[in-house]
């Protein structure tokens, strides 16, 4: 097993992977090649969004909330990649947002959307239901089964985005 320890401004990053894994916090989230959590929520929007409805999609989750710092890092270059899968109906980007519902829209106001679908949830609920404490995390579906994850910031100076942006190539392959 590697170890390797980052840090990115006041936020530290304990990266752990070994071949066939992924990187990241392993004890984030569910394991990987398991079905991931049933759900059923509504989007700030409105919208109901459902694991079942989404079942046969490449489902990517940002787990995020307003203040968090390597969230607030990450937000150009997430913006980036679902710029490239905006027309692609196979692919979800669903942000789990760990704030309330106007404070979310407020900030997506003042800053600008980055093509995810945003639910707000609880710090609690996002604990029990997906075992995630720390932000930001994400989660790489698809047919229902968690494929990858990763806790930290999608950004190119961990060489996190060129990460994120293969393995969402595989699944579509």
């Amino acid at each position: 097993m590697i170890k390797t320890i980052f840090s990115v401004g006041s936020f530290l990053l304990i990266s752990l992977s070994s071949p066939g894994q992924n990187f990241g916090f392993e004890s984030q989230g569910p394991p990987d090649n398991s079905s991931f959590p049933q759900f059923d929520y509504a989007t700030i929007d409105g919208d109901s969004v459902s694991s079942k409805d989404l079942a046969d999609k490449i489902v990517i989750v940002n787990i995020w909330f307003v203040g968090c710092s390597g969230c607030k890092q990450e937000e150009p270059y997430l913006r980036k990649v679902t710029e490239l899968y905006q027309n692609d109906e196979d692919i979800v980007f669903l942000g789990f947002c760990m704030t309330k519902p106007e404070r979310i829209k407020r900030y997506l106001k003042k800053n600008g959307e980055i093509g995810y679908k945003n639910i707000s949830l609880g710090r609690e609920e996002v604990k029990e239901k997906f075992g995630v404490v720390l932000s930001p995390t994400h989660f790489l579906i698809k047919n229902g089964v968690l494929m990858g994850k990763l806790t930290a910031p999608i950004i190119p100076e961990l060489k996190t985005l060129d990460w994120f942006e293969d393995e969402i190539r595989k699944l579509k392959n």
